[in-house]
């Protein structure tokens, strides 16, 4: 997960030599919790706005780009690279604090920014920093919400009797669980490495460790109910075989009960010879002479006036309806879900905001005490 910027500043700029004489302006990047800065040529601001406006021809960013002055020539005039400078921190800060947010979303501006991301798999757990542990968390919750979805996706075909659509999603869901199994270890050591450098490199307070500890047993908590949820799945779809074996069986009973009622006793010597399928009792509906032995069976209001057909369509007109509440149902707790999520995250960023104060606070402290000390000693 990327950085979340909160200021941009373009402060100087500088001659290099190699490998020809030219002119870098040095951008300021500062985050949440941490800072960085990256030098770029006034031909890579170009290119930056010339990739934005390509991909959002529309939609330009609100701040003019500084045109490039052939006559007279910028590099050497002290004058006007500070003028280019000023326009350039105008540029990009613009784009910054734009209430559009398309051209912070895109890979062009992360790049030239040089905004760090998620770390990757095969990178040891001792170079955690505070942020990247934070950023590689939010990658695994990322990961175990698609795998919910993935598992949620499987019971609808379940119960739509879509086999190869429920067995793709459960390959999905696997294949992501796994690999959260692999990086969750993974974090959980980068945990420990930063607890035992604590005092010397990250700066975490105990009470921080514990919070992040708690965050990896949730997360630990919630792998293995997704991995008892996948597990359950093939009992769900032997579930379903049975079932339809059970309906199709009692189909084909209510059909001999029903033609030995309509052709009475000359249908007696055939009877022997007619396999009787066994009744499942609340599995199916009795109709003819199977009525009278399944006094469990009641017509209803809607159902009195329909034949075996009519009332095949109106239990399918049932189930879908049921599947349209489902679905808005489920809707709605994806979206109290998300609401949930961007909360949890903002609440991350604001306790990282506070840590970064407390450090600023403690800094202030050390400075102020200082000050004090030349102050009684001038006096």
């Amino acid at each position: 997960m990327a950085q979340i910027i909160q200021a941009i500043f373009v402060r100087e700029s500088e001659t290099r030599q190699t490998p020809k004489p030219h002119t870098v302006y040095k951008v300021d990047v500062q985050a949440a919790v941490r800072n960085w800065i990256v030098w770029r040529r006034y031909s890579e601001f170009k290119k930056l706005h010339e990739q934005l406006v390509a991909l959002y021809p529309q939609h330009p960013p609100s701040v003019p780009f500084p045109s490039k002055s052939l006559f007279p020539p910028t590099f050497g005039d002290s004058q006007r690279t500070e003028d280019r400078r000023r326009d350039l921190e105008d540029y990009v800060r613009g784009i910054l604090s734009d209430r559009d947010d398309r051209w912070r979303q895109t890979d062009i501006w992360r790049n030239f920014l040089a905004i760090p991301t998620g770390r990757s798999l095969d990178t040891a757990a001792s170079s955690y920093t505070s942020e990247s542990w934070l950023d590689e968390y939010r990658d695994m919750t990322q990961a175990a919400r698609e795998t919910r979805s993935f598992i949620n996706k499987r019971a609808t075909h379940i119960a739509r009797n879509e086999i190869s659509a429920s067995h793709s999603c459960t390959m999905q869901a696997k294949k992501l669980l796994l690999t959260l199994s692999s990086r969750l270890a993974h974090l959980e050591s980068g945990l420990q490495s930063l607890a035992q450098v604590r005092a010397e490199m990250t700066c975490m307070s105990e009470g921080e460790i514990r919070r992040r500890q708690d965050m990896v047993n949730t997360l630990k908590d919630e792998r293995d109910a997704l991995s008892k949820l996948i597990s359950t799945g093939r009992y769900d779809h032997d579930l379903l075989h049975t079932n339809t074996f059970q309906t199709s069986s009692s189909l084909a009973n209510s059909r001999w009960m029903d033609r030995k009622a309509l052709l009475g006793d000359s249908s007696s010597g055939d009877s022997q010879a007619t396999p009787m399928v066994q009744r499942n009792s609340t599995g199916s509906r009795a109709f003819g002479a199977a009525f009278k032995q399944n006094q469990l069976a009641k017509e209803t209001e809607v159902t009195r006036g329909l034949d075996n057909e009519g009332i095949v369509k109106y239990q399918q007109q049932l189930m879908q309806d049921q599947d349209q509440q489902v679905e808005q149902f489920s809707a709605i707790l994806n979206r109290q879900k998300q609401l949930g999520y961007a909360i949890g995250d903002e609440l991350e960023t604001q306790n990282e905001m506070l840590d970064e104060l407390d450090r600023d606070v403690g800094r202030t402290q050390t400075k102020l005490k200082f000050a004090n000390k030349k102050m009684g000693k001038i006096k």
